[in-house]
């Protein structure tokens, strides 16, 4: 096997594709930083924003009034149990969210009351809630 006597040369690294992007870099510094200066210079008159809450807002709550008569008022009109099933389905397909709430006479029949609450779920709006009570319809004469 021969012996080398001569060393071979130490291999060199090319810089200069990274002294080309160092350059580059230092030219994109410099411009941002100009621009930099600009901007902070430029006036802006922005919105003044106010808490007046969404732009539209859902109904209101409706009110279903029951009497111990057997009479159903929804929305200041007298309905039958068909007519407020009817009324709350279209309510609910204009604003998912609606809710109803019940207020029955104290002495109410129960198989009427339940028989609106169930006409109620079936319309798909959501029940509110229940104040049992003697209440007095809106425009109702006793």
């Amino acid at each position: 096997m021969p012996l080398k006597l001569n060393q071979d040369e130490l291999p060199t690294m090319n810089l200069t594709s990274m002294i080309d992007v160092l350059f580059l870099l230092i030219i994109f510094f410099m411009v941002g930083t100009h621009f930099a200066e600009d901007e902070s210079n430029v006036k802006i008159n922005l919105a003044k924003v106010t808490p007046n809450g969404a732009m539209l807002q859902g109904p209101s709550s409706k009110v279903v009034y029951l009497t111990a008569d057997g009479s159903i008022q929804c929305d200041s009109q007298r309905v039958t149990l068909e007519q407020l099933s009817n009324l709350l389905t279209q309510a609910v397909r204009n604003y998912s969210g609606t809710t109803v709430q019940m207020k029955p006479d104290k002495d109410v029949n129960m198989q009427q009351l339940f028989e609106v609450h169930n006409a109620i779920a079936r319309s798909g709006a959501r029940i509110d809630g229940v104040s049992v009570a003697s209440v007095r319809m809106p425009g109702a004469i006793r």
